[in-house]
């Protein structure tokens, strides 16, 4: 069972919104994507990037994010039912 930081992923999904707004501008800024994108799809357990960011926005869609400033980052076990990595 994996444990999602959900802080982490919201971050995440976040970086990846800012770098796909744009085309990359240069080979370090495609790497970030690349790099982002496999995150995602670890943290997910999904292996396709937009099926991985989809589940992450649904699974922080579950998640209101964190009021306090400097709180504990929110970790939980997440059930992946087998066969669900894509």
């Amino acid at each position: 069972m994996p444990l999602i930081n959900y802080v982490a992923l919201r971050a995440l999904v976040e970086e990846l919104d800012a770098l796909g707004a744009h085309p990359a501008p240069d080979a370090a800024a495609r790497r970030r994507l690349e790099d982002a994108q496999y995150t995602v799809c670890v943290y997910t357990g999904v292996r396709d990037p937009r099926r991985a960011l989809g589940r992450a926005r649904r699974l922080l869609a579950e998640r209101p994010p964190t009021a306090a400033a400097g709180a504990a980052p929110q970790v939980e076990a997440e059930p992946v039912p087998l066969g669900a990595a894509g």
